[in-house]
């Protein structure tokens, strides 16, 4: 009977549109269905209601794990991607693009990206390396304990493949070496262009 109650709320939950938890239910239902949203979502409003930082990445952590038991790992770093390349603004975008197209060089364009914490360094003509030195994301910042896998950081790799995609205007590959919420000195990528 607690099962079917539990079942019938989750039915009738809203999700969210907006802001960062509504992009991660879109781009959910996007790759799987209404009912694993509902699923990973679940309690939403303990995000919500909450302006304790620590306490709104505790929640993330935990809706990850279920997003990852729901989908598995491969769908859910598609997904976590896609979210990356939703919170890649328009003004990210256009000073990427502007950046490119006022460089003499591919170490220039890397040079005026590196800024604020953000460190480029062209590794090779086709490789590039990306260095936080620390985490960006406001909604798991603030972590008291590391996460225990890297899928959430997927979304600073789908946001490093908008932002270079953008401004180089052909795709690229972005892998994830290693990120500061699980436990890492920083967050670091590889970017093959």
């Amino acid at each position: 009977m607690k099962q079917k109650d539990k079942s019938n709320k989750n039915q009738t939950a809203t999700i969210p549109k907006t802001g960062k938890i509504g992009s991660l239910a879109k781009n959910i239902e996007k790759e799987t269905n209404r009912s694993i949203v509902l699923e990973v979502i679940q309690n939403v409003d303990q995000f919500k209601s909450t302006s304790d930082h620590a306490e709104q990445a505790e929640w993330i952590k935990v809706a990850i794990e279920r997003l990852e038991r729901q989908v598995g790992i491969e769908t859910s770093i598609k997904i976590m991607e896609n979210c990356g390349r939703d919170c890649c603004s328009p003004n990210s975008r256009k000073h990427a693009k502007q950046s490119r197209s006022e460089s003499k060089s591919t170490l220039e364009f890397l040079n005026k990206l590196s800024v604020g914490g953000f460190n480029f360094k062209l590794k090779d003509k086709n490789t590039v390396t990306g260095e936080y030195n620390k985490c960006y994301c406001w909604m798991v910042k603030q972590t008291k304990k590391p996460f225990p896998t890297k899928t959430y950081c997927y979304c600073g790799a789908g946001h490093l493949k908008q932002l270079f995609e953008c401004a180089l205007e052909k795709p690229v590959e972005v892998e994830l070496v290693q990120s500061v919420i699980t436990g890492a000195e920083s967050c670091e990528f590889i970017i093959h262009i």
